[in-house]
Parts: structure tokens; sequence; C-alpha cells
């Protein structure tokens, strides 16, 4: 193979031999949707208490907290600004941070469930969410939620999700 560089000046001509490099094995893509190690019978019942309630709350997020939140719930919100940081209990997670987010909603926050996977005393859940705010424009966000369970109940975890986007919404809608 032989490149040929032209300028006004000169001429470069670069020379390589492709006899003795090896082709790229070609990439199987994973898309196993099976676990390998199958679930524990705890898992198993974590993973349903999780489903069900976010199943019971597709149409109203709120009831997704109040369902299997711990009222001593240690949650922390992940991130930077004045709403991330460690709560401790629903009331303080919903006073300081989701009344002001839900204030701003003319209906309740819907959500769409992207998957839920349990490891030991802890599931997972990634959830897309969805709503209109009261100046009429369109609010959504990302989470992914880590939880720790003990006995059908969220008594610990963290969120990360969109920051940009619940400041925003503050921002730019009144109460």
């Amino acid at each position: 193979m032989a490149l040929t560089i032209r300028n006004d000046r000169s001429i470069l001509i670069l020379e390589r031999s492709v006899q003795n490099i090896p082709a790229r094995p070609p990439r199987t893509p994973v898309q196993s949707k099976e676990r390998i190690v199958p679930y524990s019978e705890q898992e198993k019942a974590n993973l349903a208490v999780v489903q069900d309630a976010l199943a019971a709350a597709t149409s109203d997020f709120t009831k997704f907290f109040e369902a299997i939140f711990a009222t001593d719930v240690e949650w922390t919100i992940a991130g930077h600004g004045p709403v991330a940081r460690t709560y401790n209990g629903l009331e303080d997670l919903f006073t300081n941070a989701e009344a002001a987010l839900f204030s701003r909603f003319t209906e309740p926050l819907r959500i769409t469930v992207r998957g839920v996977w349990a490891d030991g005393d802890k599931v997972f859940a990634q959830i897309d969410s969805a709503t209109t705010a009261k100046d009429g424009k369109p609010y959504a966000n990302g989470y992914m939620y880590i939880m720790s369970m003990e006995d059908g109940k969220v008594v610990s975890g963290i969120e990360w999700l969109d920051l940009s986007a619940y400041y925003e919404i503050l921002d730019r809608v009144d109460p």
C-alpha cells in the first residue's frame, strides 16, 4: 500500500506492507439477559418487592417511595448543589428535595422502568421519568438507584439523576 502526499514543493511517498498484520477477530456482542448465577431466594424476594412497587407507581412516582421506603431511610442524592446530600428519613427527603420538584408539575411524575437487578441485599433500578411542568413545558429525567433492602423495605440507598434538569425546573417554574 502506498500513500502519496503532494504540495507545492515536494512529494512524499509512504509505503507500508500489510502482509504480516493479522486480521482483527470479529467482535461478538454480549446480549445475554440471563444471569450466570441464579438469584437467591432473598434476592428474588427483594426484586419482587421493588418491581411490584415500581409497577404500582408508573403513573405517580411518589407511590414508589411511600410503598417500600422505610420511614427512617438513609438516602443519598449523588452530585453537586444544594439537593445533593444524604437525607435522614423519608420526611427529610420529601420536605427538602422532592417537594420542591413535585410542586412544579401539573400532573404526577410518570415513570418507565428500564431494568431492575439484585445482588445480595442490594437492588438496582434504572428508571426514566416524564411529566409536564406548570409552564406547559415537558420535564424528563433518568435515575439509577442502588437500594439496600431489609425485611422488604429500602433502608438506605443512593440515587443518580440529571441534577441540571432538576435545578433548571426549580429556577424556571414557580411552585
